[in-house]
């Protein structure tokens, strides 16, 4: 998914997590929503919420999706995890300003902005900087929302200093996340300008070996298999299914006339594809 591909973010694609990975933070998630939804409701014993139906029915809108989360999180596949995971991140975000609305924004509690940076960590560690720069625009642009709404319907001033520290907050917060991911994670996985089903033509080291013509996802995998990397880390790596991998592993020792991924290597290697 290339939510911010507009801005470019797409060059920078990050390695992605495993499968399993990704399945025990959308898992963890789940846990955290519980706890979370106990403090709402003790909040509103300090402070009286502008709504306590409207609070009710927030309170029961999370209890649903993330009834549904943990059972669709047990049954998805790996070329879906990822897609449910971070679809709840999403709705945590909408979730988050509803209960901000209800309790009529800071005055509620300061702390609850701060809440909002959790939200970033599972973004980025789904996306990356892209997930980083969404949550916060999320956040800028449901700050707006949420003042103008408080303006509208209960006459509450314009928070324009709040809508621009706690913006400037996230922002600053989603750039040392996706930074510290960058750099934790791993380094940029190179992308081959143009669509993923062109393919290129590799030079040979010599004339009496045929030329090798390798799509830019092949030679993705033939990198990393030179690297040393298993199937199931390719896969994590590449955010594709183990299968998928084994299958362009497979088409790679055939296309190389090799008998294993040594001597793929070694071919490649002779051919420059590496």
């Amino acid at each position: 998914m290339r939510t911010l591909s507009f801005l470019g973010l797409d060059a920078a694609e990050r390695p992605r997590l495993s499968a399993t990975s990704i399945r025990q933070l959308a898992r963890l998630g789940t846990v955290v929503r519980w706890p979370g939804l106990l403090f709402a409701a003790i909040l509103s014993l300090a402070v009286p919420p502008r709504s306590s139906v409207g609070l009710a029915l927030v309170l029961v809108w999370v209890t649903l999706y993330n009834a549904w989360g943990m059972i669709a999180i047990s049954r998805a596949d790996d070329r879906s995890i990822l897609r449910i995971g971070r679809a709840l991140t999403l709705l945590d975000t909408v979730s988050y300003f509803l209960v901000l609305f209800v309790f009529g924004g800071v005055g509620a509690s300061t702390s609850i902005y701060a809440a909002y940076i959790l939200l970033i960590v599972w973004m980025v560690a789904y996306d990356g900087a892209e997930g980083a720069m969404l949550c916060v625009g999320i956040f800028v642009l449901g700050m707006i929302a949420l003042h103008a709404a408080l303006n509208a319907l209960y006459g509450q001033g314009f928070g324009s200093r709040d809508v621009v520290l706690w913006s400037l907050i996230m922002v600053v917060a989603g750039a040392i996340l996706a930074a510290y991911d960058r750099i934790v994670i791993g380094g940029v996985l190179p992308q081959a300008a143009g669509s993923t089903s062109a393919t290129i033509e590799t030079p040979v080291s010599s004339a009496t070996v045929p030329a090798v013509r390798l799509s830019p996802r092949e030679q993705e995998v033939l990198q990393l298999v030179s690297e040393g990397y298993s199937n199931s880390m390719i896969a994590g790596r590449l955010h594709l299914s183990e299968n998928t991998i084994k299958t362009y592993v497979e088409n790679l020792l055939s296309r190389l006339n090799a008998r294993n991924r040594a001597e793929a290597v070694a071919a490649a290697s002779r051919q420059n594809l590496i």
